[in-house]
């Protein structure tokens, strides 16, 4: 139950993000056996369908081999640091893996909206890990998978952007009855770990500028965890 609550939890963050976001519903399921007589209850989640996420942005649902580049580049920014805040290596736009696009009409360019976040840091399921090439211990260590962006300054927008949301999303987890409170503290140190990168401008490049080293793991595309050169 508390796996499916910090899921819950993580499309809560981006919808304070953007509203091109899928929304979802906690719900409680109740199993009855009526011939043994017994009930089994469970935490469950209801998520928008694709269709329903574009229409509500006026555009509609697309399915198209892009490569990030050719996505909305502000939204993909937004996109790739709320994936980088919760500890997430497990998607790739190239493959939409664990990625749908929408767009403001068939032809228009594409805006990129994250799903299935199990494999996170922020969820932190004991069957999650890092694909190996990544080299990462765990994955609650952070790593940036969006493309080289020499110029820094691009992220600006993005990170005052989270800097904005910070009050209420850490509201999101402190007014929360239903988590573990040892999960709640955990948590609030993760966002402050974030924001104490993307605040320092050393943290930025160091962090950000990850994917323009040719000799690091910034270039590995994912695909279903696995590496794709």
């Amino acid at each position: 139950d508390q796996y499916v609550v910090r899921e819950y939890m993580v499309y809560k963050i981006y919808n304070l993000v953007t509203p091109k976001s899928f929304r979802a519903r906690l719900v409680r399921v109740t199993l009855d056996d009526t011939e043994r007589k017994k009930q089994q209850s469970f935490y469950g989640i209801l998520l928008e369908e694709e269709n329903q996420v574009a229409l509500r942005n006026n555009g509609v649902s697309v399915v198209r081999k892009i490569i990030p580049e050719q996505s909305d580049k502000e939204n993909f920014l937004q996109m790739a640091l709320f994936e980088y805040l919760i500890g997430n290596t497990d998607w790739s736009v190239q493959y939409l893996q664990n990625i749908k696009l929408i767009a403001p009409d068939s032809m228009g360019v594409p805006y990129t909206i994250p799903y299935d976040f199990d494999h996170s840091g922020m969820v932190n399921v004991p069957y999650a890990k890092p694909a190996e090439e990544l080299q990462l211990g765990s994955v609650r260590i952070r790593r940036y998978r969006g493309y080289c962006i020499a110029d820094l300054k691009q992220f600006e927008p993005a990170i005052a952007l989270y800097n904005r949301i910070k009050v209420s999303l850490y509201a999101l987890y402190r007014d929360n009855t239903i988590l573990d409170p040892k999960y709640i503290k955990q948590t609030i140190s993760y966002f402050d770990e974030f924001y104490e990168t993307i605040n320092n401008p050393k943290g930025v490049q160091k962090e950000f500028g990850y994917p323009c080293n040719k000799n690091g793991t910034g270039n590995v595309v994912i695909k279903g965890l696995q590496k794709d050169q």
